[in-house]
């Protein structure tokens, strides 16, 4: 199915689904994000600087505790990796979209250090209905406002998930949101690739694997485990070739 049609089946079936996502926004249980300091290091050797941006993954809404949030975690597998000291640094909040990301990179000090920015951004203009246009434009800028701050920082981009996986969402609401979802990934590996230094990692849903946290729409620390270490992996690759 092409891209036109997905987003045609999208807007048709929009009326129901909007409803069913007011009746779901009174009823779905809301988690803080995780317990913790915000910045510290894991491992011994040379310094490598991890900078996470975005939304509530990156806060690790539904890990209740920073050490196992994705971007903890991702430090912790990369230190093992590179006998590396990994000092990480988290700046996202739950409900962020892109919009407010691009805000989170004013707020960062000059002279934060980064040799790789993970980003996690996407799930929240899903569902706040940002247009494709809104999306390629802002998601160009980020890109380019990382690269000016960060000039030799590699880019990791955490694809949208498929959100028509998520056990929380009633259907045809859980499907519209897979649609779009699909969509704005799509568009943000298309435009990832345009940008050197910058890569687009996609993210999987393996029922074998991963599962959910209690709100049955953020991964659980256990999902986060495994995803860091995919992160990892596919992060040396991409380095070494």
């Amino acid at each position: 199915m092409n891209e036109t049609l997905l987003r045609l089946l999208f807007w048709i079936l929009l009326p129901l689904s909007a409803a069913q996502g007011l009746w779901l926004a009174h009823r779905a249980t809301r988690l803080p994000g995780a317990a913790g300091a915000r910045e510290g290091s894991v491992g011994n050797g040379p310094d490598y600087y991890l900078l996470a941006v975005g939304d509530s993954i990156i806060d690790g809404v539904g890990t209740v505790r920073r050490e196992a949030s994705l971007p903890v975690q991702f430090a912790s597998a990369l230190a093992g990796r590179t006998r590396r000291r990994v000092h990480w640094r988290v700046a996202g909040a739950s409900g962020y979209g892109i919009r407010e990301v691009l805000g989170l990179l004013d707020e960062l000090q000059q002279g934060t250090p980064a040799d790789l920015v993970l980003l996690s951004v996407g799930v929240n203009d899903v569902t706040g209905l940002s247009s494709t246009r809104q999306w390629r434009h802002r998601l160009h800028t980020l890109l380019a406002r990382i690269r000016e701050r960060w000039p030799t920082a590699e880019i990791v981009f955490a694809g949208l998930p498929p959100m028509a996986r998520f056990p929380l969402p009633p259907q045809p609401l859980r499907f519209a949101l897979g649609l779009r979802a699909a969509t704005l990934d799509r568009i943000a590996r298309e435009i990832v690739e345009q940008h050197p230094g910058a890569t687009h990692v996609p993210t999987h849903i393996d029922p074998q694997r991963h599962d959910f946290c209690e709100d049955g729409f953020h991964p659980s620390a256990g999902s986060c485990t495994v995803w860091a270490n995919q992160l990892a992996a596919l992060q040396l690759r991409s380095t070494q070739t």
